[in-house]
């Protein structure tokens, strides 16, 4: 008998302690510092591959400012300089060549800075659609088996919100880079040429604020890793009390002041430990403008003394004192975006972290063999299934087989194991114990991908989509989305056509009733449109799990008419707590306890005497027999 982990596509063995910084940036101090340069590599790749023509332009705009920041500098210096002549003042007419340089070189500034703003805006919004979209790559690609685990919903969550809160700050961050390092090179170049001691005084009076910013980015972070499971409780309370799925059962349970009194409280919790991290923050940013302050004031004294003993002249000291003023700004300005883009980059390695994991999941589809194309029987061989949350197994020692044209059903009590098998004969699951094989072949060798084209399965809670009503029957082969007689012919085998075609705009009417112009739908309206969906599909396989539950009598009773005839070439696994239902199957299954403990027909069945005769029987009596 093969064995499972359980946790097939994860890292963890069962729960794991949270995530820290450590975790994504290593123990120690050295090794946060040799991680810098790759977070901000890592960061302007990003922005590289998501909008490259973008940040070029960006770029050359920075660089156009900058130079024209130095250019600047040369031509006051010049100005200075052929303003008094041997103490005669200059005419303004003999300045007019030097004043229209100074002049179209400030406009030039200007243009760049409000071009670049604009840029920012799409550069933001391209580096966000690239970033959602891996995280829907992976949320959709990775087994079922994760979102049973708290761990990969804590990735998910700092995932999806640093993949729409972080890319503005990145791509500010890296045109603030371009921008500010472009001025620092041009204006330092010319500082650098006047006067070295200065230019070598401000540009090491700026390391230390580059370290106390990254200690500022890290406390961030760890504040927003400490918090990742609180932001997602206090999420999932405040849809509970916002949502109208769940608006009518908290009015009549009166449990808003409980609920609402638990999100504060979590949200309390959020706050206090922000306060803590925003006083360290203002700490390191008091720190830091000390230091800027203190390094200016000393290279300022530095030109007068330099004037004073005569190794400047005034008007190289002028244009010296507008270039530290200018160098400190804009190395302010590289250094808080340094910051941002760092901060933004250690954010993002959460991203970068989740998307490998679709990276690896993509990596095991190429390397799976190919699926099988149809099936005769399917065989389970010794199966069993362990939710990652739970200790007790959810089916133990399932061994059956399948066979193609079969109506197969499976009865039991709440919690015996059923739902879990149709997921597992679904490929959404794999078996934690056993094997399962489809003609032959272990399932284990294949991507469940590729073999669930071959299923189709509807569930009980199934998925509501505030679609078009054509886009609710299509979606189950979406491929085939313009096959409109296609669409049709299953809404009228389940039922739907009737009171589909009479909506406002037939099948092109939104359906629900979130967005405007939607009709939303009675329960057992959308159980018929969930069942079109299955015929629409068509798939050797078709799995229902309680496909009648909110339809009247007669409706069931159309409905398993169809399903006895869609099973002709077909196999049909049907789950129902209604013995009515499944009495015509060719075989009936009765779990307990996660075990298949009888097998066999309805008349055989109730010959036996057994659990099923028993439930069979509660059923068919009203429940009278049960004490009072």
């Amino acid at each position: 008998m093969k064995e499972h982990d359980g946790e097939r596509g994860s890292d963890d063995a069962g729960e794991a302690s949270p995530l820290t910084v450590d975790d994504v940036l290593g123990p120690s101090g050295r090794r946060d510092v040799r991680h810098l340069p790759a977070l901000v590599g890592q960061a302007f790749r990003l922005v590289w591959r998501a909008a490259p023509r973008q940040l070029l332009l960006a770029g050359g705009l920075q660089l156009l400012a900058g130079l024209s920041l130095a250019g600047q500098l040369a031509i006051v210096r010049r100005i200075l300089d052929r303003a008094v002549v041997d103490g005669t003042v200059a005419e303004l007419g003999q300045l007019a060549p030097e004043l229209t340089a100074f002049g179209v070189l400030l406009a030039i500034v200007a243009v760049a800075a409000v071009a670049q703003r604009e840029q920012q805006r799409t550069l933001a919004e391209l580096v966000e659609k690239y970033t959602t979209g891996h995280v829907m790559d992976v949320a959709t690609e990775v087994d079922l088996i994760e979102y049973d685990r708290p761990r990969f919903y804590d990735h998910l969550q700092r995932a999806r919100v640093n993949a729409s809160a972080r890319p503005l700050q990145i791509a500010n961050g890296v045109i603030g880079l371009l921008g500010s390092g472009a001025a620092v090179a041009a204006v330092g170049a010319a500082l650098l040429w006047l006067e070295p001691l200065v230019a070598a005084l401000i540009l090491v009076g700026g390391l230390p604020t580059l370290y106390l910013n990254r200690l500022s980015s890290k406390a961030l972070h760890a504040h927003t890793v400490r918090q990742t499971a609180g932001d997602r409780r206090r999420s999932y309370l405040y849809e509970v009390l916002s949502r109208k799925e769940t608006a009518q059962e908290v009015r009549a349970f009166d449990s808003t002041a409980h609920l609402r009194g638990e999100h504060d409280r979590i949200f309390d919790d959020k706050i206090a430990d922000l306060r803590d991290t925003v006083r360290r923050r203002m700490r390191y940013g008091a720190i830091s403008a000390a230091i800027t302050a203190i390094v200016t004031v000393a290279a300022l004294v530095l030109l007068l003394a330099f004037v004073q003993i005569g190794r400047l002249a005034v008007s190289d000291a002028a244009v010296a004192v507008g270039a530290v003023v200018i160098v400190a700004g804009r190395i302010r300005g590289l250094i808080a975006s340094s910051g941002s883009l760092y901060e933004g980059a250690l954010f993002l390695r959460d991203f970068t972290d989740f998307v490998e994991v679709g990276e690896r999941r993509r990596a095991e589809r190429r390397r799976a063999a190919a699926p099988p194309q149809a099936f005769d029987r399917i065989d389970l061989e010794s199966v069993g299934f362990t939710y990652p949350s739970r200790t007790e197994p959810a089916l133990t020692d399932i061994s059956l087989t399948i066979r193609r044209g079969e109506v197969v059903a499976l009865v039991g009590e709440n919690g015996s194991g059923k739902t879990t098998l149709t997921k597992l004969l679904a490929g959404l699951y794999r078996p934690s114990e056993g094997v399962i094989r489809w003609d032959g072949q272990d399932v284990d060798q294949h991507d469940l991908a590729d073999l669930r084209e071959h299923v189709t399965v509807i569930f009980q809670d199934f998925t509501r989509y505030f679609l078009s009503a054509h886009e609710n029957v299509a979606i189950s082969r979406i491929r085939d989305l313009q096959d409109d007689e296609a669409v049709r012919r299953a809404a009228l085998t389940a039922g739907a056509d009737g009171f589909l075609g009479a909506l406002p705009n037939g099948y092109h009417t939104l359906l629900g009733p979130a967005f405007l112009g939607g009709s939303d739908l009675s329960l057992g309206q959308w159980q018929r449109v969930a069942l079109a969906r299955a015929y629409f599909r068509s798939a050797p396989l078709l799995i229902l799990d309680e496909p009648t539950a909110a339809l009247d009598p007669r409706g069931e009773y159309e409905i398993f008419e169809q399903v006895r005839r869609l099973a002709k070439g077909h196999t049909v696994v049907l789950v129902s707590h209604r013995f009515s239902s499944v009495r015509a199957a060719d075989r009936i299954l009765v779990l307990d306890g996660g075990r298949i403990v009888e097998e066999g027909s309805h008349d055989a069945l109730l010959a036996r005497g057994g659990l099923y005769a028993e439930l069979f029987e509660l059923q068919a009596s009203g429940y009278r027999e049960l004490p009072r």
